[in-house]
């Protein structure tokens, strides 16, 4: 169950619909999606989660969306991240999610140099979901131009740094 931000809301209405209506896509009830990021002009990123050992991610761009489905990786400690790249009439980006078990938000880039990421990469959003065991984890998203090189290495951490980790790493199971 979606907590705080990431309560569906009647603006979100436009990002279920286009999730609902991708083939194959199951989306449940508002109660149980979790809005991870209400971008401009139609776009943002959804979540589900069917149990707590698989996630659904929906990335909507113009109206269009992506779903991808997936049990989360048996060996993960902490994240589990998946690349979903798009397109359209805009530059193509890849959007990164990543699922952080026990919460922790906000989370932000945090680079190992001090320098701030390139123009390339795009906000790090994040919810936050509860389940009925009192499991809560955090899910991310951000993205990145496609084929554009960000020079030095970035973490993504949360708030009290209690949990970081590199940012272009990626979980491909």
């Amino acid at each position: 169950m979606p907590v705080g931000d990431g309560v569906v809301t009647a603006a979100d209405q436009p990002l279920l619909a286009a999730a609902r209506q991708e083939a194959g896509a199951a989306v449940p009830g508002d109660d149980a999606v979790i809005v991870i990021n209400r971008g401009p002009s139609g776009t943002g990123e959804l979540a589900w989660m069917p149990d707590e050992r698989s996630y659904c991610l929906a990335v909507v761009r113009e109206a269009r969306a992506r779903t991808s489905c997936k049990a989360l990786p048996a060996s993960w400690a902490r994240i589990g991240v998946r690349l979903v790249t798009t397109g359209g009439t805009t530059a193509a980006r890849t959007v990164f999610f990543a699922v952080v078990d026990g919460g922790h938000g906000p989370y932000g880039y945090q680079g190992r140099a001090g320098a701030a990421p390139g123009p390339d990469m795009g906000p790090v959003h994040d919810a936050t979901a509860v389940f009925a065991s009192g499991r809560t984890l955090s899910l991310l998203t951000y993205e990145r131009t496609v084929g554009v090189l960000t020079p030095g290495d970035h973490d993504i951490c949360s708030a009290d740094n209690a949990i970081c980790f590199p940012a272009l790493d990626a979980y491909a199971g």
